[in-house]
């Protein structure tokens, strides 16, 4: 049977022939037949026929009716009339159309489109045909541009097909034009003007047509200045006229500064279009030109030139350069100023009339002319400069005596017969040319000493160094040097000038030394301060013996009498070194020395040693001393027989106690480098200079109290103290970005050896170099650099304020007092009391370190006062500084009238700024000021530009009827913001001394020029420098101001803000705001993180809408992720945005405000990506951004406080917040998120101070609610890391979420033997504050607090006068299990009375209601009495240096337990009160509950807490905790042992109540 070819569908039985059909068949395209042809076969084997069989095939109604596309494009004009066909739908139908009504279309309109106005549909179809019309008259395309109307056809077995018609509707120009504005007020620079194709502004148009061809005309004679301007229509962008300058406007021509007023029209119906007035609208131009800085100003002559004498008084006027600057009206004021690098010895000044005089003298010697260029710079922004020049030819006057050229040195052997010793030549700087030089003459001073004219005489001769005259100095006797070391011969010499002049120098005859003197014993000191580290040898000096010769040394030797260990001797030098590792204490060495040639031998030689070992921390923390003074002379003893060094240590440990200080522990001397000599001094021999290194420990700033009392230590020495600190830097050539001085210490060590005493310490030495160093303002920043270190232990300096440092595996931590701030416990707040007057040094100030010699300086603080005039800050010179020369390098911030004012002098000339703010700072309330010089540019910012205060929370605008925004309104920069252009050349503040905070300490020595520095009343707070938080805290020397401020604190206000809440607001407004990762009224209930898993992501909205202008974002977060997006805030289209991201492990806050480029302000230097929670907080004040971490201090904070170009970021409330990522459909049903923040967790996201849920643990909020997330879980649970990892035993795997180490875990360490680990006693680090005991618990500590502190570390001050004791949960755990041990002792003492007594056993029976004693064993109660048995609380071992229970009186020596056997009535009462306390006991901790219940009853008596507060604990490296420690067990023991016991024992002395107090 064939089958043409197809699949076979039909088979044949060969015996009967019968057709079967195999398959079922298909007759409707596209690949079915409606009729199947079989040819069919029959063989009797020998012949064969054939036939042909039909198979025609009945239509089924299996196919549903289809459109040939979806979606059908149409198009019809808006002004189109009823019944316009629109579109014609045909669909297809495969089954067959004869067959019934299988293929029998109806078509209908399915999702219709209706008019909101009438109701009615805005379609119709015809059903048989398939056209769509329109159904109403007129459809608006300003109203909707587009419809989609669904289509369906039917057949007649019911199936359906749809399709989509989409319909624009085409745009008629039915609307006429409007200008946005009816008339239109424009400021234009007059540089725009200078291009004639230049577009001056865009008068906007708003016409909804899109068929619009607009015209735009100035209209003839309609106003002033009409015919020069031309307004042509935009080529792209939306629908405006360019305004466009025919000529070049100049605001200098007095036509064009009156300003233009004309008028402009635009139609939008092409140029033919001005008569269809309904198509034609008008608007007024009112065009103002704004002068700009285009005329540089112009000399009236600008050469000079004059030749004078060297000799020409200071302020003589020399000539004067007058400028006119054209812009302005030709009125605009012009600034002179000499060029810095023409005059480096700022020898010559001009004032604001532009008169040059000379404010230096001249000296022909140094410089034989002088090319002075004196600049006129305009007050333009950017300035111009014109430039003149004065060229000062300097004549030579003869003032300068001649000087001693060679030798100034000689040498002459003692005893010697008389001989020449010297030919003294002379030299002259002056001009020989003029006479002015030699021939000189040379005699002996007449006036010299008589041992000189004895042993000395000078001749002159005249021809010698070609007739210039040379002067030959004789002995006329023998010299002896163990008389006369030196001799000193003044010499007379003068020149052959008119009049002459002439001077005494000094010859310097050395007399050489004879061993001709016999030695003798002696006894030295030597005082030696090493350092904490494995090294070479420590130097000691010399062995001293006392012989008048001192130039015999080789002819000695030197030997031990007794051998000293760890000290060494060379045996031809006589020097002795000392092992490094030496222990601290006094030495007493014994030695002896030979010398052959004096014949003697043995001469005893006795050496004292005193070894004092320092931290590498003290030495870096060393301050220096320079005084002018032999460093020899320091050390010797005086003839009251005690050293200037031994005065110094007296006088200054003094002033050190008085800080609460312990003194001088370390002082050493060197010989200081005479750094700043350039000139050879030929009169008499050098000054020594000294430089003394003082250690004090624990006091940071010794410094500022040496610089305060400079004066008065320079009187008590006698000597002047020269400078103190390592000095001022000085910027080079090619130095970018500023200037640092510091000292580094070095490998070795310093001697200083005076014959009968000598000083050893670490050899410090002073280096310059270029950069800016950011970390110089932290207080406890050594002024020394040595190698980064872990900072794995800890030394006085790493807590501030009171603080207590902890060693921990993972470094040092500070347990920090009460209103102290971050890591190292800094006070961010002082309060000052004013006071003083303008002018005086009584009131208020502080000192803290000085400002970062930087190219670049921020400095931002917050001022709170009433006080209309006061001073800020100050840095300059002080009252204990002996300025070389004029100080010009200063900063001075005030307030005047309420009103920020600025003095910044760089050393190129004041520069002042003042900002007429629109409202006084003097109001009570915080305000912040920031001030950022860089680039030759000054800038002063009050309150960001917020237009008030920065510290109050942003209000959103109001919603109006139509829940629209009240549009955003920008400050005005002119009242926040001011900025000056500093002189050239002038960059970094180089003072090196103090800032001064609130006052200066002398304002008559200090401001140059004198100015009144009123002192402040009232407070400062955050001053932050160049990222750097300053500490305001106990360690700053200060007077009339105290760290905190009252009026600003809650406390002092009755304000309890809690242990999870902190202060804020200004007075009257005072508030608590909870701190991250707490929420609830009392800020007790931990916020529920959550986290993000792979291609998650959240969109929230919010019910609030943001200010445009300030937008912050605070959250916390943990993650090991190096890149992830946090959080995105933006726009409707996403324009604009603000978001924070990680990008390569490092924080980034990302602002990106339209029509200028991103901006990015990133944490560099440090990297968050490390597992554990970190706070952060991003927040911007329009294109000022902030990002902060944690404390906010150091490489936790940035800033860029750049205020130009778009300041609003207008947030979509309803879809603008997205954490966690940028999700993307790839396609209908997949999903793709782009910059996840997978296996991250989010906490606590609070956006403006709002907070807003973080799904899925919390969906709404009363500011916002999750639209979207996908991707995320409840909680920051992790699998566990330690699945399947082994530790070398002891150790175990410590699982730190998401990643692990190996350790001995919370509170235990390695044992001395390395073997096991045991428990560490972190007592020893004294971590209880205020008084409080520490006791040692397994893990950790905790603290028993006196009366009046509470808290984990008794840092807390107590509320409401409570005077009870403060004990937590687990300190009462510890003091528990003494009790135990000590109630077992009297359970163990009455169960050995009960069996002593055998009549008490026979009672046993009777007594209804056997106890149970200590260990659990039936004991019936006694019914007699025995005597009385008192015992008392034993005390523990002593923590912290005292009884662990001295403070409280409550409980120390008290009866504690009498033995009453015929009273039940304790026990029967103490059986009925507990029910009373208890809750419902589960079935099997009944008693634990009961327990439970009375802790917590006894915990609400006394104010105790548990960790933590109420709720779930925290994860142990939650930032929340304080630490894990005090984490003990359940104080069940007591209990049993109370009621074991209370049937055969009474309580005294209120014993059961302090029991109970304990087991809480």
């Amino acid at each position: 049977m064939w089958l043409n070819g197809s699949r076979v569908a039909f088979a044949i039985d060969p015996e009967t022939g019968a057709i079967r059909l195999l398959r079922p068949l298909d007759r409707d395209p596209p690949h079915g037949r409606a009729q199947w042809r079989l040819r069919v076969t029959a063989s009797d084997g020998e012949l064969e026929a054939h036939t042909d069989v039909r198979v025609n095939l009945k239509d089924v109604n299996d196919n549903a009716p289809y459109f040939p596309s979806p979606t059908t494009l149409a198009t019809v004009s808006e002004d189109t009339p009823k019944g316009t066909v629109v579109a014609h739908m045909e669909a297809t139908d495969h089954d067959d159309p004869l067959e019934g009504n299988n293929a029998r279309l109806v078509y209908s309109l399915e999702k219709n489109v209706i008019d909101e106005s009438s109701g009615s549909p805005i379609f119709a179809i015809d059903s048989q045909r398939g056209l769509i019309t329109t159904a109403l008259c007129c459809l608006d395309r300003e109203k909707t541009q587009r419809y989609a109307v669904q289509v369906v056809a039917t057949d007649g077995g019911g199936l359906k097909g749809t399709g989509t018609v989409v319909v624009d509707v085409q745009d008629v120009n039915d609307v006429p034009p409007r200008f946005s504005r009816p008339e239109w007020t424009l400021d234009v620079s007059e540089s725009l003007t200078s291009k004639t194709d230049q577009v001056l502004a865009t008068l906007t148009v708003v016409d909804q047509d899109v068929t619009n061809d607009f015209a735009f005309r100035v209209v003839p004679g309609s106003g002033r200045g009409w015919q020069m301007f031309r307004l042509e229509g935009r080529r792209r962008g939306s629908p405006g006229g360019d305004l466009v300058a025919l000529i070049p406007l100049d605001y200098e021509n007095p036509s064009h500064r009156r300003g233009f007023r004309f008028k402009v029209q635009v139609t939008d119906m092409g140029k033919s279009g001005w008569d269809d007035k309904y198509h034609v609208d008008g608007a007024w131009v009112n065009l103002r030109l704004v002068d700009d800085n285009d005329n540089s100003p112009t000399f009236a002559s600008r050469h000079a030139r004059l030749t004078l004498p060297e000799d020409t008084p200071i302020g003589t006027l020399l000539t004067t350069f007058s400028a006119k600057d054209l812009d302005g009206g030709g009125h605009s004021r012009v600034r002179y100023s000499i060029a810095e690098e023409s005059d480096p010895r700022r020898q010559f000044g001009v004032d604001e009339g532009g008169a040059v005089r000379l404010v230096g003298g001249l000296d022909r010697e140094t410089a034989a002319a002088h090319i002075v260029m004196v600049w006129a710079v305009d007050q333009g922004t950017p300035p111009r400069t014109a430039t003149a020049t004065l060229t000062v030819d300097v004549t030579d006057v003869n003032d300068n005596p001649p000087f001693l050229a060679e030798p100034r040195d000689v040498e002459v052997t003692e005893n010697s017969e008389p001989q020449v010793v010297a030919r003294v030549k002379l030299g002259d700087p002056d001009d020989w040319r003029q006479g002015h030089g030699p021939p000189f003459t040379i005699a002996l001073d007449p006036r010299a000493p008589p041992h000189v004219i004895n042993s000395a005489k000078v001749t002159l001769d005249k021809r010698g160094d070609d007739g210039r005259g040379v002067g030959v100095v004789w002995t006329t006797t023998a010299l002896d040097r163990e008389e006369r070391r030196a001799l000193l011969v003044p010499l007379v010499v003068a020149d052959a000038g008119w009049p002459s002049l002439s001077a005494t120098v000094t010859l310097t005859v050395h007399v050489a030394d004879l061993n001709d003197n016999p030695m003798s014993p002696a006894a030295k000191t030597v005082t030696v301060h090493t350092l904490q580290r494995q090294g070479a040898a420590v130097p000691l000096g010399r062995v001293y013996v006392k012989d008048p010769d001192d130039w015999d040394a080789d002819s000695k030797t030197y030997a031990w009498r007794r051998p000293q260990s760890g000290f060494f001797l060379d045996a031809t030098t006589g020097r002795l070194t000392m092992a490094a590792a030496t222990p601290d204490g006094r030495y007493e060495l014994s030695l002896k020395v030979n010398d052959a040639s004096q014949g003697q031998y043995g001469v005893r030689a006795n050496v004292t040693v005193d070894v004092t070992t320092l931290s590498p921390d003290d030495v870096t923390h060393a301050t220096p001393l320079t005084l002018l003074a032999d460093p020899y002379g320091l050390v010797r003893d005086r003839q009251g027989g005690r050293s200037l060094l031994r005065l110094i240590e007296e006088t200054v440990s003094a002033w050190v106690e008085e800080r609460g200080g312990v003194g001088v522990r370390a002082l050493w001397v060197e010989e200081a480098p005479d750094e700043e000599e350039t000139v050879p001094r030929h009169t008499s021999p050098t000054n020594s200079r000294a430089r003394v290194w003082l250690v004090t420990p624990g006091i940071t700033n010794l410094d500022h109290v040496l610089l305060y009392r400079r004066r008065e230590l320079s009187q008590i020495l006698g000597v002047e103290v020269e400078s103190i600190g390592v000095g001022v830097c000085e910027e080079g050539e090619g130095c970018e970005g500023g200037c640092w001085r510091q000292a580094v210490l070095t490998d070795d060590f310093t001697v200083l050896d005076a014959s009968t005493s000598a000083v050893v310490g670490p050899r410090v030495q002073v280096l310059s170099g270029c950069g800016c160093l950011t970390n110089t303002l932290d207080n406890a920043t050594p002024a020394l650099s040595t190698t980064p270190s872990l900072n794995a232990t800890c030394t006085p300096y790493t807590c501030l304020n009171g603080g207590r440092c902890l060693s921990t595996s993972t470094g040092t931590r500070c347990i920090c007092p009460h209103g102290t701030w971050g890591s190292r416990c800094k006070v961010l707040m002082r309060h000052f009391d004013g006071g003083g007057g303008g002018g005086s040094s009584g009131g208020g100030w502080a000192w803290v370190p000085p400002i970062p010699p930087c190219a670049e300086v921020h400095i931002s603080l917050e001022v709170l006062t009433e006080s209309w005039e006061a001073t800020l800050l100050y840095s300059g010179a002080n009252g204990g500084a002996t300025p070389q020369g004029p100080i010009s390098d200063q900063l001075l911030l005030q307030l005047r009238q309420g009103r920020p004012h600025l003095l910044l002098d760089l050393g190129g000339g004041p520069v002042t700024l003042a900002l007429n703010a629109s409202y006084s700072l003097a109001d009570n309330t915080w305000h912040r000021i920031d001030l950022i010089w860089k680039d030759e540019l000054v800038e002063m910012i009050v309150d960001l530009c917020s237009g008030g205060s920065t510290e109050t929370p942003p209000t959103p605008p109001p919603l109006s009827a139509h829940n629209e925004t009240v549009p955003p309104t920008l400050p005005d920069a002119h009242t926040c913001r001011g900025a000056a252009r500093l002189p050239r050349s002038a960059r970094i503040l180089n003072t090196a001394g103090v800032l001064e905070v609130g006052g200066v300490a002398h304002p008559s020595v200090a401001l140059t020029p004198p100015a009144d520095a009123p002192h402040l009343h009232g407070c400062v707070r955050n001053l932050r420098v160049n990222g750097q938080l300053v500490d305001l805290g106990e360690g700053v020397l200060s007077r009339a101001s105290s760290p905190g401020c009252p009026s600003a604190d809650c406390l002092t206000a009755g304000i309890h803000c809690g242990l999870h809440a902190r202060c804020e607001g200004s007075p009257g407004s005072l508030r608590c705001e909870c701190e991250p990762g707490w929420a609830g009224p009392g800020c007790d209930a931990a916020t529920t993180p959550t986290t993000f898993l792979s291609n998650s992501y959240i969109k929230l909205a919010l019910s609030f809408t943001p200010l445009a202008y300030t937008t912050s974002i605070t959250l916390r977060f943990r993650t090991w992720r190096r890149r992830g997006e946090l959080v995105v805030l933006s726009s409707q289209h996403g324009r604009d945005s603000w978001s924070v991201q990680l990008v390569g492990g490092r924080l980034c806050a990302v602002l990106h405000l339209h029509t200028q480029p991103q901006s990015s302000l990133c944490l560099t230097r440090i990297s968050l990506s490390d597992g554990r929670w970190h706070h952060l907080q991003a927040t911007r004040y329009g294109s000022a951004t902030f990002l902060s971490v944690d404390e906010g201090d150091g490489d936790l904070y940035n800033a860029s406080v750049v205020l130009e170009g778009s300041q609003l970021l207008r947030m979509d409330g309803q879809g603008g917040v997205r954490v966690g990522g940028l999700p993307e459909y790839i396609t209908r049903t997949k999903l793709k998120v782009h910059n996840d923040f997978r296996e991250s967790c989010i906490d606590d996201l609070r956006i403006s101070g709002r907070s807003v849920p973080l799904p899925p643990g919390d969906n709404n909020t009363a500011w916002g609610q999750a639209s979207t997330f996908k991707g995320v879980e409840t909680g920051c649970d992790a699998p566990s890391a330690c699945t399947n990892v082994s530790c070398k035993a002891p150790l175990s795997c410590i699982d730190t979420w998401r990643s692990y180490h190996c350790g001995c875990g919370e509170g235990r360490v390695l044992s001395g033997s390395r073997t096991a680990c045991e428990d560490e006693d972190e007592c020893a680090w004294q971590p209880c504050l205020s008084g409080g005991t520490c006791f040692n618990t397994q893990p950790g500590y905790v603290c028993g607090c006196p009366a009046g502190f509470s808290g984990q570390h008794c840092h807390l001050p107590a509320v409401g006068g409570e005077t009870s004791l403060k004990l937590s949960l687990p300190a009462l755990v510890a003091i528990l299990v003494w009790c135990t041990f000590l109630l077992l002792l009297v359970c163990a003492f009455l169960l050995h009375q009960h069996h002593r007594r055998a009549a008490l056993r026979k009672s046993l029976a009777d007594v209804k209601g056997g106890t149970v004693d200590c260990k659990g064993q039936g004991s019936p109660p006694p019914n007699h009495t025995p005597n009385l048995l008192e015992l008392q609380l034993l005390k523990p071992p002593k923590a912290n240096g005292q009884p662990a229970w001295a403070k409280n009186p409550n409980i120390a020596d008290v009866d504690v337990l009498q033995v009453d056997a015929t009273s039940e009535t304790s026990s029967m009462e103490e059986q009925q009160r507990r029910p009373r306390l208890a809750t419902t006991p589960s079935p099997d901790m009944e008693k634990d509950t009961k327990i439970g219940a009375a802790v917590k009853a006894v915990k609400q008596k006394v104010g105790g807490s548990t960790k933590g507060g109420t709720g779930t604990t925290p994860t142990a490296d939650d930032l929340r905790n304080y630490a894990y420690e005090g984490e003990g067990s359940s104080p069940g023991s007591l209990s049993s042992c109370l009621e074991s016991c209370s049937g055969s024992a009474k309580f005294l002395g209120g014993f059961r109540e302090v029991a109970h107090m304990l087991e809480s």
